[in-house]
């Protein structure tokens, strides 16, 4: 069930008004358990025993290392995460490694079938999963309550595509009594309709107009044109997985919950690692609490602040795909960010300030995650390759790019919103939250006769999806 979808708009009001009119945590906890079960069952109905899997392992070991002596807390976490993480590991990097080691020894033969179906949503649930347990073992108290467990771990609103929760988040709502408001409701059917409007109108017509064709053959296609489709690419991205973050914000907040923010404009951003505070928050932050801060951090001296940040990129980047496109991408960004660490410690290094200044790094920066994306696209190195040199050939006569005028619009629209001032969102927000309610039933009526009208007729799956 895709949220983009008319089924979306029928099960979230009919969960939504169930919820509210049941009375006691319990009660609602199940009926949300229930619904986020339907809610993947409409998936693939196997996939949900390996969630099950992922579930039972955290809940059986985070109450079994309070019973451990001390000696035998890290064998058995590190036990659990090879129970919890093998079947991601299984179905998401184990035939990458068999064509790997293949490669270098010819006598091998990967006993894994080639890459097929991925389970939907198991990286971000394992990684929540495990996050949770790992809590634990540092000293939060483990969950008593079975249903409030299961419902934290597979809550439909963020289940399939995030925001990666931390345990405490939505656990501690669910064990204490909610009310819905009336801004509670503005605010939940604007992130809606901004979310629907994101993901039918900005990111499905770019992938349909201009960048799948590019990619699909790039030597057809001018310098001009194969980079104008790397910004639709990288606007389409930015569309596709904030538009599900709006979804998952807004589901959550009429039901109750506050979940936290995955995107602050990261085409803003003024360095990689600035980049990387703004894109993906959740996951970059799960990286560095329970990766980079693990590995020292930027604590101590010479190499190694260095060699944490590249492997915490490099996982970064490995994290999304089983590819050497997703390795060298991870090692991309971890040697940007570590470049800008070294310059900065440099002793005669003085922060740029003014507005030039910010400018040219923005500037730069923008490019990097840009020309980057190429990785993150193509099927292959080689398709990579493909795609860059294509990107630097037929300049000779620059002219406009062959998109439909529709899909120019959107595109130049698409990123003058993203550059706008944060603060300009939340007072358009703002004042929808205090406009009448029919207004609002208004609002989501006209962005969805716009996605029926100027949309490619299809709502295409979500990227992250496929993560």
């Amino acid at each position: 069930m895709l949220f983009s979808t008319f089924d979306y708009f029928v099960f979230l009001p009919v969960v939504a008004l169930a919820h509210w009119l049941l009375g006691g945590k319990g009660a609602r906890a199940t009926l949300l358990l229930v619904a986020s079960a339907c809610f993947y069952l409409a998936w693939n109905p196997v996939d949900a025993l390996i969630l099950v899997w992922v579930g039972a392992v955290g809940f059986g070991v985070s109450h079994l290392l309070g019973r451990l002596k001390p000696g035998g807390r890290v064998p058995a976490l590190w036990a659990a995460a090879v129970l919890m993480l093998g079947p991601l590991i299984f179905y998401k990097y184990a035939h990458f490694l068999g064509e790997n080691v293949a490669a270098v020894v010819p006598a091998f033969t990967p006993w894994v079938k080639p890459k097929g179906h991925l389970p939907i949503g198991i990286s971000f649930y394992s990684f929540q999963a495990l996050a949770y347990l790992i809590d634990v073992h540092r000293g939060q108290a483990p969950e008593r309550n079975a249903v409030r467990y299961a419902t934290f771990l597979c809550f439909f609103p963020h289940l399939v595509a995030g925001p990666i929760l931390r345990s405490h988040t939505l656990l501690d709502q669910l064990s204490r009594d909610r009310t819905l408001t009336r801004e509670d409701v503005g605010h939940a059917l604007w992130r809606l309709g901004v979310g629907l409007a994101k993901k039918l109108l900005v990111a499905d017509v770019l992938v349909q107009g201009v960048v799948e064709s590019v990619f699909t053959d790039p030597t057809a296609f001018t310098g001009i044109e194969v980079l104008t489709a790397l910004y639709a690419y990288s606007l389409q991205m930015y569309a596709d997985f904030s538009g599900y973050t709006d979804f998952a914000v807004g589901s959550s907040r009429l039901l109750g919950f506050q979940i936290p923010e995955n995107f602050d404009r990261p085409y803003q951003a003024t360095s990689v690692g600035d980049y990387w505070r703004r894109w993906h928050q959740t996951l970059s932050n799960w990286v560095r609490d329970y990766v980079y801060y693990p590995l020292g951090g930027s604590r101590g001296s010479g190499f190694a602040p260095y060699r944490n940040t590249l492997l915490t990129l490099l996982i970064l980047g490995v994290w999304h795909g089983a590819n050497w496109t997703f390795v060298v991408y991870g090692i991309l960004h971890g040697l940007a960010v570590s470049l800008n660490r070294w310059w900065r410690k440099r002793p005669a290094w003085r922060a740029p300030v003014g507005l030039p200044a910010l400018g040219w790094r923005w500037f730069l920066t923008l490019q990097f995650v840009v020309l980057a994306r190429i990785l993150f696209r193509a099927e292959d190195l080689d398709h990579a390759a493909t795609v860059a040199v294509a990107l630097t050939e037929r300049w000779e006569s620059v002219s406009l790019p062959r998109w439909s005028l529709h899909a120019w619009i959107v595109l130049v629209v698409g990123y003058a919103v993203h550059f706008t001032p944060r603060s300009w969102a939340a007072r358009v927000r703002d004042r929808f939250v205090a406009l009448p309610s029919p207004i609002w039933g208004v609002f989501l009526a006209a962005v969805g006769l716009l996605c029926v009208r100027f949309g490619v007729g299809d709502s295409l799956a979500f990227i992250y999806y496929a993560f």
